[in-house]
């Protein structure tokens, strides 16, 4: 079945028609307690807001999140953002749906990324963290899910691949710091680098749209789901867990997000440590800016709209016109997209041999 109009090109206004993935459902009410239905739609492009005002709870009624539909609706804009007022809306079986229309994948070469991850990963002389790595990425449910996993549901990275495309940003910059600072653990900030985000594996749910937490991750979340992973595979490739090198790595991988209030449940307390969350903060914030930069009119600066997690407004460059059609690349040639996506899901046959 046909797409129909992407998120990202939906007009200001006028007469739409798409398929779209239900994200989020929620009935609500009107200040006068009328009931309507509150969507949130998406596609491999992005999300948008949409509301059902008429016949809302039969509405409801005939789909569920994650159903896909195929929605007739009037663009308008509501507070400075597009939304649409659906008219009219069909449940379309799963089968008729080609899915890699509502996954948004990362703009790289997943297999570059992995062969790079993969040479930073062959450069750890330590052997205790050196034979860790290879047991954990040896193992191939837990590296295909690693080339596949998004970084995060929405803030960065938040497609599939992106947890690669992160990891392998933060050793390049781990590795350059290394050499501005020699007196730091080389060996333990770039083992952290590739593994610090490991939990994200099972923190996500990301074989179908849309990305969502599983149970797990939002009950334990993807730090402590990363130490028990080290701890698997620490067992399992009988390295005792109270080695030294062990403790190092687990507790970057505990404290990289720097703060209590931001989920870390301890606090960097080493050299390493503080550098690790430095590096994976600025990564996570340059790919979200990035990312709305490529909102803004091309080519020149302008003002994004407020940023709630941020807590304020940006002033960035919008992307040059080069940079949009970069982005918009894999619309114009859908094999590519096809077969980048399946690359996300392959391993290399030798990997255990690595």
């Amino acid at each position: 079945m046909h797409k129909g109009i992407f998120i990202s090109d939906l007009p200001d206004s006028g007469r739409v028609e798409g398929l779209f993935c239900v994200a989020s459902k929620v009935m609500l009410e009107t200040r006068n307690g009328n009931p309507y239905l509150a969507l949130v739609l998406l596609d491999r492009t992005g999300e948008v807001q949409a509301r059902v005002w008429d016949a809302a709870q039969e509405t409801a009624s005939l789909f569920e999140k994650g159903d896909y539909l195929w929605v007739q609706a009037e663009a308008q804009v509501y507070r400075d953002t597009v939304q649409l007022k659906i008219s009219g809306i069909k449940k379309v079986p799963p089968g008729k749906v080609d899915h890699t229309d509502f996954l948004p994948t990362t703009p790289e070469d997943t297999v570059a990324l992995w062969s790079e991850f993969r040479r930073y990963m062959a450069g750890i002389s330590d052997p205790v963290l050196g034979v860790l790595l290879r047991e954990v990425f040896s193992d191939r449910q837990t590296a295909t899910a690693f080339r596949a996993a998004p970084a995060a549901k929405h803030m960065h990275h938040a497609y599939l691949g992106g947890l690669l495309e992160h990891s392998v940003s933060v050793a390049r910059l781990a590795r350059t710091v290394c050499g501005e600072y020699p007196d730091l653990d080389r060996d333990l900030l770039l083992s952290a680098a590739l593994i610090h985000d490991i939990g994200k594996t099972e923190e996500f749910s990301f074989d179908a749209p849309p990305i969502d937490y599983t149970d797990r991750g939002r009950l334990i979340g993807h730090l402590v789901l990363g130490a028990e992973i080290l701890d698997r595979f620490t067992q399992k490739a009988e390295i005792p867990r109270d080695h030294p090198r062990i403790m190092a790595i687990k507790h970057l991988v505990l404290s990289h997000h720097g703060q209590r209030e931001f989920g870390a449940p301890v606090l960097p307390m080493t050299r390493e440590a503080v550098v690790l969350h430095l590096l994976d903060d600025m990564d996570a914030k340059l790919n979200y800016l990035n990312r709305l930069s490529h909102e803004l009119p091309p080519g020149d600066y302008a003002w994004t709209q407020y940023q709630r997690p941020m807590e304020r407004f940006f002033f960035l460059r919008g992307a040059t016109p080069e940079e949009q059609a970069d982005d918009e690349a894999p619309d114009a040639d859908e094999k590519h997209l096809r077969q980048m996506q399946q690359g996300l899901w392959a391993v290399p046959r030798d990997t255990k041999n690595e």
